[in-house]
């Protein structure tokens, strides 16, 4: 599996929906999800960019772990809840594209560890940036 267009009947990404995945390298979520499940795309090493889109509230524990090569993630100001080690040994990323302000950024709920061993990133805002 390389890729997957999921349709815009799904309104939720199950916990392990792609856990393991290691050739996915693109996918496309659509508008009508709410939420992204517990390891749903962990160990999906060969992503390289996601696109979270507006309808989007919650992003589950360690839903986007050991996604090694993931570079850049668009979340948007929509999301309030990051889980526990989400985005775990993502060492490649260097950006989060946020579409809201610091502040908002900052009232996130962030689950323990939701960044760890993510290397060097910038969260660019609205209204500035935040570089870990």
């Amino acid at each position: 599996l390389t890729s997957i267009e999921i349709p815009n009947s799904v309104k939720s990404i199950g916990e392990r929906a792609f856990f393991g995945c290691s050739s996915l390298t693109s996918i496309e979520i659509p508008n009508s999800v709410t939420s992204i499940g517990s390891q749903a795309f962990d160990g999906c090493s060969s992503l390289t960019s996601i696109e979270i889109p507006n309808s989007v509230k919650s992003i589950g524990d360690y839903a986007f772990a050991y996604c090694s090569r993931l570079t850049s993630i668009e979340i948007p100001n929509s999301v309030k809840s990051i889980g526990e080690r989400a985005f775990y040994y993502c060492s490649s990323l260097t950006s989060i594209n946020y579409n809201g302000t610091k502040a908002q950024w900052n009232a996130i709920e962030k689950g323990s560890s939701w960044d760890s061993y993510t290397g060097k990133y910038t969260v660019y805002c609205s209204d500035g940036n935040i570089t870990k």
